[in-house]
């Protein structure tokens, strides 16, 4: 099992989104621990070279390294 790193901004953000919004990111985090290189990789713009997936309304970035998967950005999907 791979483990899983928050940055700390990273993790205020979380800790501060709806529970439903949460958990859609736990369900995917979840999948990530067995396969880290599953999503696909940001070839473009500010988070280039990280791979990413979509949950509920945010967009998911993040680095694999060493075995360590580093939950590095949360974006919003959509704007309100």
């Amino acid at each position: 099992m791979t483990r899983i790193v928050w940055t700390y901004s990273v993790h205020e953000l979380f800790l501060e989104l709806p529970e439903r919004e949460r958990g859609a990111i736990l369900e995917h985090l979840k999948y990530l621990r067995s396969f880290p290189y599953m999503y696909p990789v940001r070839t473009r713009g500010r988070f280039r070279r990280h791979r990413w997936f979509q949950a509920g309304n945010w967009h998911v970035y993040y680095r694999v390294a060493s075995g360590i998967v580093y939950i590095r950005g949360l974006w919003p999907a959509r704007i309100p």
